[in-house]
């Protein structure tokens, strides 16, 4: 029984309703009995009959038993002993009976049917008993002492049928006590069942994440908090080698691991998926990291199902209520954020939400939110950057970068809301914007100028794998008017590493139209030299990193050396990008290397900028862009 479950303690709550009845009787039952003593005790006083000295006990009994009614009523504790002084109260109507004997003991005797009623109404077998044999007492008191002037005479076999029927009416309220009593014995399984259906992980029988909310909420209006989130890393490949049933014995393993390492006052819960959850109100701040290491480290050790040894890795994020948050929704969203944090260092890593931590994501949250209410006509705007034939020193095409102005929150980085439009899916839609709006802006400035221009474009892996893709694509060029050859696809390393059928196929039926495949920042991945054996391109991009001081760094020269010849045997164009320094011009120009962008020869800007650029001599233009000292975001 948990006392955090908003509706878990049914039987109590029953009780508790059962005990309001009961006092609420027992404060009619002490001021009747108060009262009633008071009353009795005058009436005997001013009695001109004969009356005993044992008699005067009862009022004297009624007024006791009346205020300790009352007080009892008041008082939380004595429950015990609340119930037997309430019946007590019924042992004193036979005695009161036989002081009114003369006058109205034949209506008298039928009152004792509400001892059943109300005991009835209270489910209580113990003052059904009582009122049996106070009513049965006062009945025989009737029969036995009843005068013969009373006004209506009855005989013994009168008296012996009224007991009859007060028993048989007393066993029927017995046995209806009884089956109520099963009924809700039954009632109160199913509802515990029910409960543990919503409160419960099925599997693990531990508590699970809604269960674990409302504990933490309970514990925090009263103390501290410290909570962390775990995490199983790979959990669907685990669930790909070993099917559902041995992955749920494994998930059953790690449970009875964590049981074992953690302290008996930590509250473990299961998450979603492959998550556990804790909370503790008894910590040390300065002892909780080593004690999460030390948990991982158990964890990690190999894990012995069907014979066979399986290695599992994992990672925690971590949240103090206080400066983490004050309700269990904040802590648990702030642990997930460190958890995030722990999985992007590595494995088996633990991370603590920080004020750092919570204001970066919380900034890509804002962006992630800021990104879906965006106006694209309104806040973005797309910028060219201009790529040079080395041969001819001409301008031969741009490359499309996209920049948001955002209202309230200013110029956002690509570099920042690229990623988070990815994860949420609003690169779909920003992509096709981009797209369509390059080609119109450079289809316009070619008819301008009257010589066609290349125009290249980011794709992300995102928008390849959507459904319909290739035929977006061809329609947006059809719709403008842009030659498929002059528009150039570029791709990262991550579009390409999985290599999947049906994305090779899309990237296939684009180069079949004449559109043009690049890979960008060719050489940074895990697998660039192999993607070049299965994929079918037209240029690969040096990036940045590698053209930076490279007229001086002799690794810098041999990487570009490589890559740049390697793009020849291969009947490729090669790019340089990020020139910003006349000396790495230079050597470019001793390679195999057709093509060059960067700060040097131009910086990113607007369509109106690029047509003015193209107006000048190129010796001009180097002059006024290595003069401009605008700050433009970067690529």
């Amino acid at each position: 029984m948990t006392n955090h479950r908003i509706n878990n303690n049914y039987i109590l709550e029953t009780e508790q309703l059962k005990m309001k009845v009961a006092k609420r009787l027992g404060d009619v039952m002490g001021w009747g009995n108060l009262v009633g003593g008071i009353i009795f005790g005058l009436y005997m006083l001013m009695d001109q009959r004969n009356v005993s000295f044992l008699q005067y006990p009862v009022p004297i009994g009624m007024i006791i038993l009346g205020l300790l009614s009352l007080w009892l009523s008041k008082k939380r504790e004595g429950d015990a002993v609340r119930p037997h002084v309430y019946l007590l109260n019924y042992m004193l109507f036979p005695l009161i009976l036989l002081y009114f004997i003369e006058d109205a003991a034949t209506t008298i005797w039928s009152l004792t049917f509400l001892y059943l009623l109300m005991a009835m109404t209270l489910q209580s077998w113990k003052m059904l008993i009582y009122s049996f044999i106070s009513s049965m007492l006062g009945l025989g008191i009737l029969m036995m002492t009843a005068p013969a002037q009373m006004t209506v005479l009855l005989g013994i076999d009168d008296y012996i049928i009224r007991m009859v029927l007060f028993t048989i009416a007393a066993a029927i309220c017995l046995h209806a006590l009884y089956s109520i009593n099963d009924k809700e014995k039954l009632l109160y399984h199913y509802i515990y069942k029910a409960e543990e259906t919503a409160f419960l992980d099925p599997f693990l029988k531990i508590p699970n994440r809604y269960d674990f909310n409302l504990y933490v909420d309970h514990k925090l209006e009263s103390t501290d908090i410290f909570l962390w989130k775990l995490e199983l890393n790979q959990f669907q490949s685990v669930y790909d080698v070993l099917g559902y049933q041995r992955t749920d014995e494994l998930l059953l393993m790690v449970k009875e691991r964590l049981e074992e390492k953690m302290p008996g006052d930590i509250y473990l819960a299961k998450g979603e998926g492959n998550t556990f959850l804790g909370a503790t109100a008894n910590f040390n701040k300065e002892d909780v990291e080593t004690n999460l290491k030390k948990m991982l480290a158990y964890l990690t050790a190999p894990y012995d199902l069907a014979g066979y040894d399986y290695q599992l890795t994992f990672n925690i994020g971590a949240a103090f209520s206080g400066a983490d948050g004050e309700t269990s929704d904040e802590l648990l969203r702030h642990a997930q954020f460190a958890l995030d944090q722990a999985k992007e260092e590595g494995i088996n890593r633990v991370a603590f939400s920080s004020d750092k931590l919570r204001s970066s994501t919380m900034n890509q949250v804002q962006i992630s939110e800021a990104l879906y209410q965006a106006n694209l006509d309104s806040e973005f705007h797309v910028v060219y950057q201009p790529q040079i034939e080395l041969e001819t020193n001409q301008i031969i095409g741009v490359e499309a970068l996209i920049r948001w102005n955002h209202p309230q929150m200013g110029m956002i980085s690509p570099g920042l809301f690229i990623g988070i439009a990815e994860k949420n899916g609003f690169i779909i839609q920003l992509g096709k914007w981009i797209l369509e709006k390059a080609c119109w802006e450079v289809q316009m400035l070619s008819d301008s100028i009257g010589r066609p221009l290349k125009l290249a474009v980011n794709v992300s892996f995102i928008q390849i794998r959507q459904e319909g893709f290739v035929e977006d694509v061809l329609q947006i060029l059809k719709r403008i008017g842009f030659a498929p050859d002059r528009l150039e696809i570029e791709l990262t390393e991550r579009s390409l590493f999985e290599n999947r059928p049906e994305d090779l196929a899309k990237i296939n039926a684009l180069r079949a139209k004449g559109i043009r495949i690049a890979i960008d920042d060719f050489g940074t991945g895990y697998s660039s030299f192999g993607i070049l054996a299965k994929v079918q391109v037209d240029k690969i991009k040096v990036p940045r990193d590698f053209i930076e001081n490279v007229d001086s760094n002799p690794n810098s020269q041999r990487i570009v050396t490589t890559i740049a010849s390697m793009a020849d045997r291969f009947q490729l164009t090669c790019l340089a990008e990020g020139i910003e320094r006349l000396e790495e011009s230079n050597f470019l120009h001793q390679l195999v290397c057709q093509e060059v962008q960067g700060y040097y020869y131009a910086k990113p800007a607007v369509i109106d900028q690029v047509e003015k650029w193209l107006s000048m001599p190129r010796e001009k233009l180097i002059k006024v862009v290595s003069a401009d000292k605008m700050d433009i975001a970067p690529e």
